[in-house]
């Protein structure tokens, strides 16, 4: 079983890959209607980032964030991806598939989970509902 404060930092780490990869894409975005969802998606994922470290933090936890060898793989694969095709459909795409993976992790965190707090939980339905939320949008420009 995992504990809350783990799940707390899954949901830390998500949000902030989520960032990483609109941050990564977002200068090829030739599309402002793209440009503007993929924005309005950063800053759900800043929302839900500051709200699991703030939890992490009044546990008495600092949050745990992404490793820089991480970081830098999902720079580089979603780079190279966006030079050679920045079409918006490209790009809805690679977002599709960021969020489909923060989806079937998160559910399997959450399940493998000993949740009792209703604020953790409310914070993970979130992630989720963000996470299914942005693949809707993100459909439109396919």
């Amino acid at each position: 079983m995992l504990s809350e404060n783990q799940l707390l930092n899954h949901i830390y780490q998500t949000a902030e890959m989520g960032r990483e990869g609109i941050q990564s894409v977002l200068k090829y975005t030739e599309d402002p209607k793209l440009a503007g969802a993929l924005n309005s998606q950063y800053t759900e994922y800043e929302k839900l980032q500051n709200a699991a470290g703030s939890l992490l933090q009044a546990r008495g936890e600092a949050p745990k964030g992404l490793g820089p060898v991480v970081k830098a793989s999902s720079e580089v694969m979603s780079t190279v991806k966006a030079m050679t095709d920045r079409s918006s459909a490209n790009i809805a795409e690679m977002m599709i598939q960021g969020s489909t993976m923060g989806v079937t992790k998160s559910l399997r965190t959450i399940r493998d989970c000993d949740l009792r707090d209703e604020g953790v939980r409310r914070l993970a339905d979130k992630l989720l509902k963000t996470e299914q939320a942005n693949i809707e949008e993100m459909k439109r420009f396919l």
